[in-house]
């Protein structure tokens, strides 16, 4: 008993020292981790997680498929059985579903379902719901003349429960799967030549 204990709390500790931290900034460096972005003042007292790819694309290459995320729209370029109800994700720009705009509703799941809280084109969008206390940010920056990092931001109201407790034990690998497939998808879309959905 005491044995199965020390392993326990041994791999609780490696997970919260090692594990966690590297999953919450995976990809970003120390600059971007710490750095202000676009609607962290929505949810100030929060978790937060900020993650980050290069891309060999500019910013404009990259902005629409950003723009076309959702559940039910593009999809979230991840599992797609998993968060978009087993319908592949888009492998292509659709014309339709480019013109978001402020107060657009940008759906996870179904029931959660976020708006745009801020959208400066080919630089940055915001979705969140202060209610719930979740907000996320996707920030281009260039890189030179043909370069991008795109940065993502979670940010999650703190609590202190058993709930807080177990997304730290479970949600929080979960979703660092779901966001680097997301990125590392974004990032082989946007570096092939764009492709259009035509009727």
């Amino acid at each position: 008993m005491g044995t199965g204990l020390g392993i326990a709390a041994a791999v609780l500790l490696l997970y919260g020292l090692i594990f966690q931290p590297w999953a919450c900034r995976w990809g970003a460096t120390d600059e971007e981790a710490i750095a202000a972005m676009p609607g962290d003042e929505l949810v100030p007292d929060a978790d937060v997680t900020t993650r980050a790819v290069s891309i060999d694309a500019p910013p404009g290459r990259v902005w629409p498929w950003l723009v076309q995320i959702g559940w039910g729209r593009a999809g979230w370029y991840s599992y797609d059985w998993l968060d978009n109800d087993g319908r592949p994700s888009a492998d292509r720009i659709i014309p339709e579903l480019q013109h978001l705009r402020v107060g657009d509703i940008v759906p996870i799941l179904p029931g959660r379902e976020p708006s745009v809280c801020h959208l400066e084109p080919e630089t940055s969008l915001v979705v969140g719901d202060t209610q719930m206390g979740l907000t996320g940010c996707y920030l281009l920056k260039p890189v030179g003349d043909n370069g991008a990092r795109l940065i993502s931001r979670w940010r999650q109201r703190k609590s202190h429960n058993v709930l807080a407790l177990a997304w730290s034990l479970f949600g929080v690998p979960g979703q660092f799967l779901l966001e680097r497939k997301m990125l590392k998808n974004i990032k082989a879309r946007a570096e092939r030549a764009p492709a259009l959905d035509r009727p």
